[in-house]
């Protein structure tokens, strides 16, 4: 049976691939297909691009990075699994040690502070070497499948014109039909699964535009490209923004916390027994304070609202099954300031509600109908725009304008043919 909640916890989930994945999967779909309709050599080209790409896309990065952690970080004997952003504050390094969840990963933790540099350098160049290996594979791919192509319309066109000079000599009384062929850069990126795909993406959009074969190519890619890039990175944010200000607004119910937080019922009973009254008040005196006065919070306070709904949401991860923070990973702790203001907010509105009446199940019913529904919303759009509006602008361009006669490659190829005697005019 279905999980309704874990469902909409995973597709509400920004930092998870599955809902690039979700809107990726149906843009290949739909331009797969629309290219069939143009011809079925370009119909294959773009099948071999798509679908290869989507493999490159959604298994390189985390396999490259697989692969240097089980040699590089292996052959320096330290721990890969360790953020290298843990180490640009002195006193929460050391808090890091102190709450390490076992002694191995304390003395790992240990010897990367006695090796920074070392450390730092190679997590640099981990992520540059990932990223790299991806963008070159996806550039293979490309001159592999070029290649492949070029040469499946070769012999097709040597082919059909045999065929077509077999057929007039041997039955020239047969009125057979003539066939047809068918027609802080690092900071801000290399920590975060989605942040490394927009540089991917990027790199691919580069990469094609660049290696386009042709004008009516380029002009496929260019609307293809930017219409992608738009609605899988940068719409859905502003989507999201625009449901939840309208939420707030209308129904007095904020949906900010992330979906998991809101699906699992831990915060609902919070709400309900009190006990997130106190715990806003607890993280309300130390929010000001360093840093490390914060991250030492976190640990001491693990039945804390605002600790626990940062642990479902992944801003805090656990170290395996236990109940210890794996500190080897970082915190952002300007995230775990704004799961508190959301809880602060969400708390408000709900005092309001129970002063006009409603119950704790009715008030969360209705948030979670509301992030369920900005979910659905969300995805359904970014999807209808990379399946249908984008497929459309691309087939449209092709069958209205001037190069709609086909595929343009295949026209290349075919005066190439003729101009070198291998076949002649028809």
């Amino acid at each position: 049976m279905v999980n309704v909640a874990a469902v909409f916890s995973t597709l509400g989930n920004p930092n998870s691939l599955i809902p690039l994945a979700v809107k990726d999967i149906s843009s290949t779909t739909a331009i797969t297909a629309s290219s069939f309709l143009t011809g079925k050599e370009e119909g294959q080209d773009r099948l071999i691009d798509e679908v290869g790409t989507q493999i490159i896309w959604l298994l390189g990065i985390p396999a490259f990075k697989w692969l240097f952690d089980k040699t590089i970080f292996k052959a320096y004997g330290l721990d890969s699994k360790f953020d290298v952003r843990n180490l640009k504050d002195k006193d929460v390094f050391e808090k890091i040690k102190q709450y390490a969840p076992t002694d191995d990963i304390k003395q790992g933790i240990e010897k990367i502070g006695k090796k920074q540099g070392v450390f730092k350098n190679i997590a640099l160049y981990k992520f540059f070497f990932a990223t790299g290996a991806t963008i070159a594979s996806y550039i293979g791919l490309t001159r592999a499948k070029q290649a492949y192509t070029e040469n499946k319309i070769k012999q097709n066109l040597i082919n059909e014109y045999n065929k077509k000079q077999y057929n007039n000599n041997s039955t020239e009384n047969n009125q057979n039909p003539s066939f047809k062929g068918m027609g802080e850069i690092v900071k801000n990126f290399a920590f975060s699964p989605v942040k490394n795909m927009w540089i991917l993406d990027g790199a691919i959009t580069g990469e094609r535009l660049a290696d386009s074969r042709s004008p009516q190519e380029l002009a496929g890619y260019s609307i293809k490209e930017g219409l992608y890039l738009f609605f899988m990175y940068y719409a859905g944010g502003k989507i999201q923004e625009l449901l939840e200000k309208r939420a707030d607004q209308k129904y007095k119910k904020s949906i900010g916390l992330d979906a998991r937080v809101i699906e699992n019922g831990k915060i609902q009973k919070a709400f309900e027994d009190g006990s997130v009254k106190e715990s806003l008040k607890a993280f309300e005196k130390v929010k000001d304070k360093s840093d490390a006065e914060i991250y030492e919070f976190l640990h001491k306070n693990p039945d804390n609202a605002i600790v626990k709904a940062a642990k479902d949401s992944d801003i805090i991860s656990m170290y395996e099954k236990t109940n210890k923070i794996d500190t080897r990973k970082f915190i952002d702790l300007k995230d775990i300031k704004g799961v508190y203001e959301k809880i602060d907010k969400l708390y408000k509105q709900y005092l309001e509600s129970m002063s006009k009446g409603e119950s704790t199940e009715v008030f969360f019913k209705g948030v979670k109908k509301l992030k369920r529904h900005s979910v659905i919303t969300n995805i359904a759009t970014c999807i209808f725009a990379l399946s249908v509006v984008t497929p459309a602008a691309m087939l449209a361009k092709r069958l209205l304008g001037k190069d709609n006669a086909e595929f343009q490659t295949k026209k290349e190829i075919r005066e190439q043919l003729i101009k070198d005697g291998v076949i002649a005019e028809a």
